[in-house]
């Protein structure tokens, strides 16, 4: 367990490292301003877009999942993260079709992961099936924290994104770059506040879906 827990740290370090090259492409005051926006509406209101962030949500854990499990990669000169990509398509539609996967699947997929490396009764596959049901109930069972979580997660990259690459454009900002601990604390704030935020909303409104009307149907507390 131990085992697959360093390789998903190093596989979150990997893409972390690749996170300063991708806000180069935002590098404009347009395209910053749009991602900042984009951000800070999934901080508030990301929990109202259901199906599409059940469908975004289930594909990062396919695309995750598929780095941890098949971390290289070679064959016919595809490229290594071939199985990721793979992997995400085919959580992502699901969700897409079917909303209420999301929170199942989230549970599901790291539960049996790590369950197969706790070994019930001399078997992975026992402990690979206990794992995942139980982390996919409890993923059910918090599936507003789950949905307000992700959503809050997403705005808050985007909101560092924008922040990194507006630092490009203004040199006052530049220490941004050069201390990325601020933006790492940045994103878990803000991250923990919009999930707080959203959470607090969608109670105290009517009973109504946890994926909101686009999620088709209806989960209740």
């Amino acid at each position: 367990m131990l085992e697959l827990l360093q390789r998903w740290l190093a596989t979150a370090e990997r893409l972390a490292s690749r996170f300063p090259a991708v806000t180069v492409h935002l590098a404009s005051w347009p395209a910053a301003l749009l991602a900042g926006l984009a951000g800070l509406t999934l901080l508030v209101a990301g929990i109202r877009l259901g199906r599409v962030l059940a469908a975004g949500g289930a594909a990062a854990v396919g695309f995750l999942a598929g780095l941890a499990l098949v971390p290289s990669f070679d064959l016919w000169n595809l490229p290594a993260e071939t199985p990721a990509f793979a992997a995400a398509a085919v959580l992502g539609l699901l969700a897409l079709a079917s909303p209420e996967l999301y929170p199942v699947l989230l549970g599901l997929v790291p539960g049996a992961l790590l369950g197969a490396r706790a070994t019930v009764a001399g078997s992975a596959w026992i402990g690979a099936v206990a794992g995942g049901l139980a982390l996919a109930a409890l993923a059910v069972l918090l599936r507003r924290i789950v949905l307000a979580a992700t959503a809050a997660a997403a705005g808050a990259a985007l909101v560092v994104a924008a922040l990194l690459a507006i630092s490009r454009l203004v040199p006052a900002l530049a220490f941004l770059r050069q201390r990325p601990t601020i933006l790492a604390g940045l994103a878990v704030l803000l991250a923990v506040a919009g999930t707080a935020f959203q959470v607090g909303v969608s109670r105290r409104a009517a009973p109504s879906s946890a994926f909101g009307a686009r999620g088709g149907s209806t989960l209740r507390d």
